[in-house]
C-alpha cells in the first residue's frame, strides 16, 4: 500500500512539473509587452495619473482618467464589462489601484501596463 502511494505521488509531482513547463512559455514576457501587444490588438489606452500629469506627457492615444474616479468614468464613458484595457501611470501603482476598483465593479479584461517610463520604453 505504501508503495502505491509513492508511486501515486510520483505520478503527480512529474505531471505537475510537465504542465509547469507548458504554462510558464509567456512568464519570459514583461507585463509592458503583453501591454503593447494588447493595444495594438484595440485595448482601450488608460492613463491613470492626474490631469497635470497627463498633460505634461502621455502615450499617444491613452485617455486620462486617474485612478480615483476611475470606476465613475468609465460608468460615464459606457465602458463595456469585456472591453480589454490596459492602464498605466508612473510605476503602475496607481494603475494597480484602478485595476482593483475596476475589478470590484464588475471590469474583466484589464492589464496594468506599469510606469510610462517603461511602457513607452517597451513600444515597438
Amino acid at each position: 500500500m505504501k508503495i502505491t502511494h509513492l508511486i501515486a505521488f510520483i505520478v503527480l509531482l512529474f505531471s505537475a512539473n510537465v504542465f509547469a513547463d507548458v504554462s510558464s512559455d509567456h512568464t519570459h514576457e514583461t507585463r509592458e509587452q503583453v501591454a503593447w501587444q494588447q493595444i495594438k490588438q484595440g485595448a482601450l489606452l488608460i492613463d491613470s495619473r492626474t490631469a497635470q500629469e497627463f498633460a505634461m506627457g502621455h502615450i499617444s492615444g491613452a485617455i486620462n482618467i486617474p485612478f480615483d474616479v476611475s470606476v465613475e468614468k468609465f460608468t460615464a464613458l459606457n465602458v463595456a464589462k469585456d472591453r480589454k484595457v490596459v492602464l498605466y501611470c508612473r510605476s503602475g501603482n496607481r494603475s494597480g489601484k484602478a485595476i482593483k476598483r475596476l475589478k470590484k465593479a464588475g471590469y474583466l479584461n484589464l492589464h496594468n501596463g506599469g510606469g510610462l517610463k517603461d511602457l513607452s520604453a517597451a513600444q515597438k
